[in-house]
């Protein structure tokens, strides 16, 4: 459903937006730009108007090689490509899974109606410039009418084809927009502001960037009852505390004063069960949890995203939980909080 916002009093922006999914739906961003003046106030103008319609896809093999891929390595499986940003460290890099996270080709198409004559103008000279570059000898694109833009790249070579109104331009150079790697949390983490630890199987990568394999001498340390401690708030006012089940059987988060459990012992993947303090049993298909709940201002909620991932977002602290249901998690927690965390994500054992 396209959403109008009247971003001044001649110009308004209807736009729908969907976020792109990885091996679900690419990115998309349609709507349409109107400006001129209008009578009726809070009423958006009919014209003139830029209708657009703009993507970006990763490769069509991506399913097909997802399927297949086999890494032979259970501390960097592909199945941590569904969290966000996914818990690449030591030699699972990034790059062994660029050909799948690597963003392919972008398709964007813009109609223009009733533009006003400083408008047309402009986009003759862009006509007349685009018209004389491409290889092919043209006369005119009809840029005035329609604007078609394809940019295509391959994981194969360095060259990126531009088509626009059906003349391409070659290039011979590309730039590499990874969808996973230049994602803004992973952004955040570059840079500072965000700290993770991740678990996957028995790899363990702490919040101070060390790579531990962990043992059950050193799960013990860190025992409570049939869990191990993964990290937690260690403070005067414990804001967060992330339990793992022993035999990858689940998680357990402490927060707001509420214990949060999922075991996957008789779970469906199509009727996933939160256990809310042993009093609650939550069903996440299509359904956010939060606490307390209809409030604005929340501690913490739960919900299944777009690659059915379970994520706790913790207000309380600002930290976020990942669990893929199986046998992978991450903690994202802001670095201020850092040196208040303790449990296995905070060892300094090499």
């Amino acid at each position: 459903m396209l959403t109008p916002f009247l971003l001044f009093p001649q110009l308004c922006l209807f736009a729908d937006y969907e976020p792109l999914v990885f091996l679900k739906c690419p990115f998309s961003l349609t709507g349409h730009l109107a400006f001129n003046e209008t009578r009726v106030p809070k009423r958006c103008p009919d014209s003139p108007r830029i209708t657009f319609n703009v993507s970006y896809h990763l490769p069509k093999y991506v399913h097909d090689f997802y399927n297949i891929l086999d890494t032979g390595d259970a501390n960097c499986p592909k199945e941590i490509l569904r969290l966000t940003p996914p818990p690449f460290s030591g030699n699972c890099s990034a790059e062994t899974f660029a050909p799948l996270t690597t963003v392919s080709g972008l398709d964007a198409s813009f109609k223009f109606e009733k533009l006003p004559s400083w408008s047309v103008n402009l986009l003759h000279r862009l006509d007349h410039l685009v018209s004389a570059v491409v290889p092919r000898r043209v006369q005119t694109l009809n840029i005035t009418d329609h604007l078609d833009v394809h940019i295509k790249t391959t994981r194969w070579n360095s060259d990126t084809d531009i088509t626009i109104n059906g003349g391409t331009i070659w290039i011979p150079t590309r730039y590499n927009y990874n969808e996973k790697l230049h994602h803004p949390k992973k952004n955040s983490i570059d840079y500072g502001f965000t700290s993770m630890c991740s678990l996957v199987n028995n790899k363990l990568t702490t919040f101070h960037d060390r790579i531990i394999q962990l043992t059950p001498e050193l799960r013990q340390d860190f025992r409570a009852n049939d869990t191990f401690l993964l990290a937690a708030d260690c403070s005067d006012s414990p804001k967060l505390a992330v339990f793992m089940l022993d035999n990858a059987k689940g998680i357990q988060i402490y927060t707001g004063g509420n214990y949060v459990v999922y075991e996957i012992a008789n779970q469906q993947e199509t009727d996933p069960i939160l256990n809310i303090n042993d009093e609650q049993l939550i069903n996440l298909r299509n359904v956010v949890y939060q606490y307390p709940p209809d409030e604005e201002i929340y501690d913490f909620r739960v919900y299944l995203d777009d690659e059915d991932v379970l994520i706790l977002e913790n207000q309380l602290n600002g930290a976020v939980v990942q669990y893929d249901r199986k046998s992978i998690a991450s903690i994202l927690l802001p670095t201020v909080h850092k040196g208040r965390m303790c449990g296995l994500c905070s060892t300094r054992i090499h």
